[in-house]
């Protein structure tokens, strides 16, 4: 029991501020714990929890991609395009997400087979996406969607909204892929030491490429799922998104460094920033002053695991080795 509480310390934490950030919610408007309220204003964060499961397993892997959000702009501007052309959606969008998991897949290989840094290659690719996109939407966006490519953001299974289920179908779905299965197993070694790996015989190449390839897929339903919601699509769709997404998946407990952290946190992490961020316009906080605090919860997710660890390092060093009186490791220290 005791064991499980210390491994899910950080997960426990995120529930304790999400129960907390409610409780400052629910003061500045007595209608924030309404439950059909609640889901409605959660099915506004789908989109970003697609996107933040998709990174999960490049930051588990010790890479990052800022590319998701022009990603996901293509992919609901070609939709959009497929939409006007007539193309059922049973066909468009399964092509959407091949296109968008070639997209991704174009990033692994630059990473891991070309050996270039992941922050330079995705800088690089986020704006030549976003190109790609402002290519195909045209200077007055795609709009005139028919009912069948946006009945998603409509729909209701009881009183949670279908896209909060797909958003939750999709975290049980990366949890398994990292949890139960090679690939995930080979996720957390490659963090925890890329070369190390190599010389065990795991294909750190096929892997990195393989979590790129899954965060195109990812942003590409996040495409969908803004085209379902906004029943329009531009160039500039979810521009400036990453941070939130960035900021989710660290805040949950993902190392920057890779080989720690489950997808469980950053569920938890998304449900928190959702609950801060309706909290702040229910209390008239600027964009501007949002976007500081997503920020700063950023730098603070990363500082805080750094410091916990100095200070157990240092703790530990303090206490004297197994089976060595105190007396005689003060002698040894004063010689």
């Amino acid at each position: 029991m005791r064991s499980n509480i210390r491994r899910y310390s950080w997960e426990l934490l995120l529930v304790v501020l999400i129960v907390l950030a409610g409780i400052w919610s629910s003061f500045l408007s007595p209608y924030f714990l309404d439950p059909v309220n609640l889901l409605s204003s959660a099915g506004f964060f789908v989109i970003f929890a697609l996107m933040a499961f998709g990174l999960f397993p490049i930051i588990l892997q010790g890479e990052i991609d800022i590319s998701l959000a022009s990603t996901l702009a293509v992919g609901s501007v070609l939709l959009g395009r497929f939409s006007q052309l007539g193309i059922p959606l049973a066909v468009a969008l399964p092509l959407v997400l091949v296109i968008c998991g070639l997209l991704g897949a174009l990033n692994g290989v630059l990473v891991a087979v070309v050996g270039l840094p992941s922050l330079a290659v995705t800088l690089g690719t986020m704006g030549a996406y976003r190109g790609i996109a402002y290519l195909f939407a045209g200077d007055a966006g795609v709009t005139g969607i028919p009912p069948s490519y946006v009945s998603l953001g409509s729909t209701w299974v009881g009183i949670v909204p279908m896209t909060v289920v797909l958003a939750l179908v999709v975290g049980v779905v990366f949890a398994v892929l990292t949890v139960a299965t090679r690939f995930g197993r080979n996720s957390y070694a490659i963090g925890n030491n890329a070369s190390a790996s190599r010389m065990a015989g795991l294909s750190v190449s096929a892997s990195r490429v393989g979590a790129y390839t899954l965060a195109g897929v990812a942003s590409g339903l996040a495409g969908y799922v803004w085209l379902a919601q906004y029943q329009s699509a531009r160039g500039d769709n979810a521009d400036g998104s990453i941070l939130f997404v960035l900021t989710a998946v660290v805040l949950g407990g993902v190392s920057i460094k890779g080989g720690s952290g489950r997808a469980l946190g950053v569920f938890l992490a998304i449900v928190l920033l959702g609950t801060i961020q309706i909290g702040m316009k229910l209390a008239n906080v600027s964009g501007t002053s949002q976007t500081l605090v997503i920020g700063a919860l950023l730098v603070c997710s990363i500082g805080v695991p750094r410091v916990i660890d100095i200070v157990r390092k240092k703790i530990a060093a303090s206490r004297p080795a197994v089976g060595v009186e105190p007396d005689v490791v003060r002698e040894e220290a004063v010689h």
